[in-house]
This record gives C-alpha cells, sequence and structure tokens, in this order.
C-alpha cells in the first residue's frame, strides 16, 4: 500500500493532469469517475482482456488504441458495462465523447475503462455531467494523484500506485502507474485496470512492444481467484515531454525504459495480490529448471491457482505434497526423479526423495505474511516467478454477498 499525499502518482510524469471525484454510480457515494488528460496528444498502447465476454469500454477503447494516438483516458469504477449490447457500446462512445469535447480532440483519441457489477447500464445521465465538472477540476501533483488512485477502486482495500525516475541519454524520464484490482484476477492479459503514463519520447511500437514484455513478467504471471475479468485494460501514454532521443528502434534505451516499466508493473502487481480479496498473505512460486518458460508459466499458473495450495498457505499448513500434486498435474514437462521443492529455505523434496525436513521452521516461515517457494524440475534453465494470494473465509463472504 502507497498511501501516502508525499508520493507521486499519475501525474508525476510532465504533460499529464488528472482528477478523480463522484458522479453518483456508486451507492456509498464514494468516488466513481477519473480523468487522466495530457497536454498535448500522446504516443499510446494497450493490452486487454482475453476474456470472450469483453466490456463495451474494451471493445472501444481497442478500436482507438490502434492508431497509437491518444489524449485522454476516462474510467468509472461502480458499474463495469458488460453485456449490456450496442446501447452499452453507445455509451461507452458516449463518454469518450464527453471528454473530448472537454479536452478539444476527438473522440477516437479517447480510451474508456469501466468497472464493477456485470450486467447493469451505465447511468448515463450522472456520467455525463459528472465528466464535465471533474473536468474543470483537473490539476496536478501527489494530492490529486491519490484522488485518482482511489476514485478507480471496486473491492479494494487501497490504492495502488507505483512511479520511476530513470535517466535515458543524460535526460531525466519519469514513469506512473496506477491499478485497481482486488478479485476476479486471473493471469490472462493484465487481470485488473491499470493506467500508466510517461514522458518518455519513444515511438507506438516500441511503446506496445515495452508494455507487452512488462504484462507478461508481471501482470500475466499473478492469480487471486483464477477468474478472468471481463473488463481487463492496462493502457499506457507517452507525452514525450522528457526531451530524450525518441526510442524508435530496440537498443540501450529501449532496454532500460522497457526494463523501468517492468519494475512499476512489478511493484503494481504485487500490491494488487497483496490487495486481494480476503488475503492475509502473499506467496511467491519461483519455478525453476524448466524446458521452456512456458512450462515454467504452465508450473507457476496451477500452483498459485490452486485451491488446495492457497488454503494450505492460510492455514500455514507445510504440505509440500500439494505443490507436487499441482506441478504434476500442469501439463509441464516433469520427471519425479529430479523434482525439488523447497519452502521458505528449507529444501523437503530433492531429487524425488522426502527429506523428513523439520516441520517447525517451515511452520514458521508459513505463518509469516510473505511466503516462498521454489520448485526446481531439474529439466532445463528456464526460470519463472509468480505471485500469489492465500484463500481465506473473507474471500467467500465478500463475493457471496458482492451484488446484495
Amino acid at each position: 500500500m502507497i498511501d501516502n499525499p508525499s508520493i507521486p502518482g499519475i501525474t508525476y510524469p510532465l504533460g499529464f493532469r488528472a482528477a478523480g471525484g463522484t458522479c453518483g454510480i456508486k451507492k456509498s457515494g464514494k468516488p466513481d469517475l477519473v480523468l487522466i488528460v495530457a497536454d498535448n496528444t500522446c504516443t499510446a498502447a494497450g493490452v486487454f482482456t482475453t476474456n470472450k465476454v469483453p466490456g463495451a469500454p474494451v471493445i472501444i477503447s481497442k478500436r482507438h488504441v490502434k492508431n497509437g494516438k491518444v489524449r485522454a483516458i476516462v474510467v468509472n469504477s461502480g458499474c463495469a458495462n458488460v453485456a449490456t449490447g450496442k446501447s452499452g457500446e453507445a455509451d461507452a462512445v458516449k463518454m469518450c465523447e464527453a471528454v473530448a469535447q472537454q479536452v478539444g480532440c476527438a473522440a477516437s483519441e479517447v480510451l474508456v475503462c469501466s468497472t464493477g457489477v456485470i450486467g447493469h447500464h451505465l447511468p448515463m445521465n450522472k456520467i455525463i455531467p459528472g465528466i464535465a465538472q471533474l473536468y474543470m477540476k483537473i490539476g496536478s501533483g501527489p494530492t490529486t494523484d491519490q484522488q485518482v488512485a482511489t476514485a478507480i477502486l471496486t473491492t479494494d482495500l487501497v490504492m495502488k500506485t507505483s512511479y520511476r525516475s530513470i535517466n535515458i541519454g543524460g535526460k531525466e524520464v519519469r514513469i506512473a502507474g496506477i491499478a485497481k484490482g482486488s478479485g476476479m484476477i486471473q493471469p490472462n492479459m493484465a487481470t485488473m485496470l491499470a493506467f500508466i503514463t510517461t514522458d518518455c519520447a519513444i515511438s507506438a511500437p516500441m511503446l506496445r512492444w515495452s508494455l507487452q514484455q512488462a504484462s507478461s513478467a508481471t501482470f500475466n504471471r499473478l492469480s487471486v481467484d483464477h477468474d478472468t475479468s471481463t473488463s481487463d485494460s492496462a493502457m499506457i501514454l507517452a507525452s514525450g515531454l522528457a526531451g530524450n532521443k525518441k526510442i524508435a528502434t530496440k537498443g540501450k534505451a529501449a532496454g532500460q525504459f522497457a526494463e523501468a516499466l517492468e519494475e512499476v508493473c512489478r511493484e503494481l502487481a504485487y500490491q494488487i495480490v497483496k490487495d486481494g480479496e480476503g488475503a492475509t498473505k502473499v506467496f511467491r512460486v519461483t519455478v525453476k529448471g524448466a524446458r521452456s518458460v512456458a512450462d515454467a508459466d504452465k508450473v507457476g499458473y496451477t500452483v498459485t491457482g490452486s485451491p488446495l495450495v492457497k488454503t494450505a498457505v492460510h492455514g500455514a499448513d507445510p504440505n509440500w505434497g500439494r505443490l507436487a500434486a499441482a506441478a504434476g498435474r500442469s501439463g509441464a514437462a516433469i520427471d519425479p526423479a529430479k523434482l525439488t521443492i523447497t519452502i521458505g529455505g528449507t529444501t523437503v523434496l530433492k531429487k524425488g526423495v522426502n527429506l523428513n525436513a523439520d516441520l517447525a521452521p517451515l511452520e514458521a516461515h508459513m505463518k509469516g505474511t510473505e511466503v516462498d517457494f521454489v520448485i526446481d524440475l531439474g529439466l532445463g534453465k528456464h526460470t519463472v516467478q509468480w505471485l500469489g494470494c492465500d484463500l481465506s473465509r473473507e474471500y467467500i463472504a465478500i463475493n457471496a454477498d458482492y451484488m446484495t
């Protein structure tokens, strides 16, 4: 959690203003509307859910981001605008048009996101005037950043934000991101909503490549409940105002930017898992010795999504058999005689042999809020790391009463 009004956020990079406020979508009266506006047209990129029932905003934003040029993003929370048909798409377009009218750009230069309950139509009579009122309040700075990060939340308990400042060719380049996500989180694109700004001068193809790389290494390697949302979207805008030589091809500068972007996404991914619905613990699954990255990901995916593993973590039960069973059913190449499993630094299974390790240090480790598993397949050189959280009674309570 980063809950400090002095911490930089979404307007930290040069050329961005934003606002977060309330227009009345949520019955609670909590903030539910966000605008992120660039001073000039930005290079842009996005990655979106692979769910076959995508929300109307996903359909519209995928269409608008194709040309790689965007001026603003509008986000509402409290209603997902999913399974609402053509009228839902029309509403998403109307949100873009309302922002474009305020900003002075084309509606196609506005991206739109919605998050909340599925199957309900947006209260456009509240959203359209809300956009106009919110635009009058846009600004920049840590206080604004905190308001924006808060207004995109639904069942989240804390806001999620990250930033970096790096030197590229003698110029300071800033990157900042915010995210929302607590439930319905499963690695199949971006598994939540994430909005990232940067003042780096970078071409649309390179920005797209950087975001895809970062998402694959972070957002696509986490799981709260193995449910892929219908609204998943990760978007990045680049104002180009840092003054660095424009990054148009892969090289040192591109590598620097991609690494910093991945760090921002990694922090956001961790904050999402830590704030998972009902979660009390985060666990890391490092998969080593895989024949391929795909095989390593199969194991990481299966282990982090296993209800038996997740409940064992919750109960501080060092039942490594659940890890072995999950790896074995993952579909990855496995040789039981080469499989090694370590919990919190203590090896419990070595090349298929049970070491009958002392349970005391294992239980002590698993009683903590951070749990580490290492699964070495012993078959190759590929390594990946996945993030998961425990499965608690509170998760059931939250989702049993979600609509009521």
